[in-house]
Order: structure tokens, then sequence, then C-alpha cells
């Protein structure tokens, strides 16, 4: 019985590929030279970075395609137990793929429209900020289209075949116990995923519901997408039976609200709120879940 749970852990790797996915980037700022602020200054505790450009909007329209490129991959697959690793079910290798590739162009785009103004952007920020201008921290053209860029590499992972493998039967095993380890923590992290992103969207409906201020369609909108995500692309790779519960929950209760009745109805309105404060501790409350915030450090 335990080797045929092994066995449909492991074949969970057979839905899907792994995606390395890295990015590069210059934000146009580097370390800030204190000596310019000063012989008093304290160069012990005062640290800090400045910009190298006064006018930084062609680097925020390079860093909105990167950031586009990453939420295709992140908001398409499920986490996994490698650095710069996520595993892409076969569903979705063709629609990251192809939107990468689409990005990949429109990033090659908005850097050279850098590159053609990088000289007279640089000539003005020395003009206009000649005590803070450092030319060696500016890199060449050259350079800089290297900084931008996006690469991702597609690989199956699992198991070699046993009657194959060139392994001898103990170290076969040792492979497979780290295959199966490496399913239950992608599993383990998927779980804390979800729980941590639906968490944060009923606390934010939570407290508008609270306070009747602040109701907004796209919060409401937000949470009914994440519970799609949830049905297409996680629930499957979450085990655990009240984490499934929770979502069940949430779902049936979702239906009923709108953002219309939340507005016109005081009385659903609290009743609302009183049921997404149950989930929450229904969701705190699973073992093993840990939540994420963003004020986490």
């Amino acid at each position: 019985m335990a080797k045929a749970k092994e066995v449909n852990k492991l074949e969970k790797l057979n839905e899907g590929v792994c995606v390395n996915f890295q990015l590069g980037y210059w934000g146009a700022s580097a370390k800030l030279d204190v000596k310019k602020l000063g012989k008093d200054v304290p160069k012990k505790i005062v640290r800090g970075m400045q910009d190298l450009l006064d006018d930084k909007l062609l680097v925020k329209d390079i860093y909105q395609v990167l950031r586009q490129a990453k939420y295709l991959v992140t908001g398409n697959s499920l986490p996994f137990p490698i650095d710069a690793v996520n595993f892409v079910p076969k569903s979705k290798i063709k629609e990251i793929d192809e939107g990468l590739q689409e990005l990949d162009e429109e990033l090659s785009v908005r850097v050279e429209k850098l590159c053609e103004k990088y000289d007279t952007l640089r000539k003005r920020f020395k003009k206009k900020y000649p005590q803070y201008y450092q030319p060696n921290k500016y890199p060449s053209k050259d350079a800089l289209r290297n900084r931008f860029y996006m690469r991702w590499t597609f690989f199956e992972i699992g198991l070699p075949d046993a009657a194959a493998s060139v392994l001898d039967p103990a170290e076969y095993k040792r492979v497979q116990n780290r295959m199966l380890a490496m399913v239950d923590e992608m599993e383990e992290m998927t779980m804390n995923l979800v729980a941590s992103q639906v968490f944060e969207r009923l606390e934010k409906l939570h407290k508008q519901c609270v306070s009747g201020e602040g109701l907004h369609g796209k919060t409401v909108g937000s949470i009914n997408r994440f519970l799609e995500k949830w049905q297409e692309l996680w629930s499957g790779h979450v085990d655990d039976q009240k984490m499934k519960m929770v979502m069940s929950r949430l779902r049936k209760e979702m239906k009923k609200v709108s953002i219309d009745r939340l507005k016109d109805n005081e009385a659903f309105r609290e009743e609302t709120s009183f049921k997404l404060a149950n989930i929450m501790e229904k969701i705190e409350n699973i073992p093993n879940v840990q939540l994420k915030r963003k004020l986490d450090i």
C-alpha cells in the first residue's frame, strides 16, 4: 500500500515539466558616495542609494515587461524546491513558452529605446546633479543591453526507469526517497502559497465588509479568479483534506456574493464578514500551514 502511494506521488512529476526562469535588470541606481555628504557624516551608520538618471520612465517601462514575464510563469505554475525553478503542468507549457517569447521581443524593443536616449539622459543627469554623477557606475550601451534579459529552459524531472538505470538498488532507493521528498515539499509549498494568497484576499474583503467602506468589485473578482486558478492549477497538488474543505466552502460562499448585494444589504454584509472571519480562522488553524504576509521579513 505504501509503495503504491509512493508511485502515485512520483507520477505527479509526469504531469508536467520544470522551468528554470531567470531575469536580469538594471535599476539605474548605485550606492551613494557618502563622501559627497560632507566630512561630518558618520560613514559607519549612514548608507544609501542614489539614482543615476533623473528620468527613469524608460527603465520602468522595461521593468513592467519583466514583471509581466515573472507573473506569467508564477501564475501558471507551482512552486518547486529548487532555486529559480517552477513546476509547469503540461496544459500550461505552450501558454508560458509563447507568452515569454512575445514578452522577450517586447523587452528588446524597450531596451533599444532606452539605449537610444541613454547618452542624453546621462548628460542631463551630470549637468543637473554634478556632485552625484559617478561615471564609473554607468555601463556601456552593450553592457546595458546585457543587463536586461529573461531566460527560460524547460526540462523534465523524474525517477529513471529501474530496469534501465545504472544505479545499484540502494542508490536507486536513495534517489527515489529524494524525489519523494521533493514532491512532498512542492505540495507543501503550493499549499502555503494558496493559503497565504487566499487569506490576503479574504482579509481585504473582510475589512471592507466590517467598515462598509471601500467595497469594490475588484476585491470580489480577485477572490473568484483565485478560486478558478485553484480548481485549474493547484487543487490536484494539495492533498491536505482540511485545505480542500476550506476551499470548497469558500467557493460555495462566494457564489452568493456580489458587490451590489454587499453594498445594498447591510445584514448580508455582516453575515458575509462573519463567514469570512470563520474561513480565515480555519485557514490559520490548518496544521503545517505557514501564512506569509507582506510584512514578513
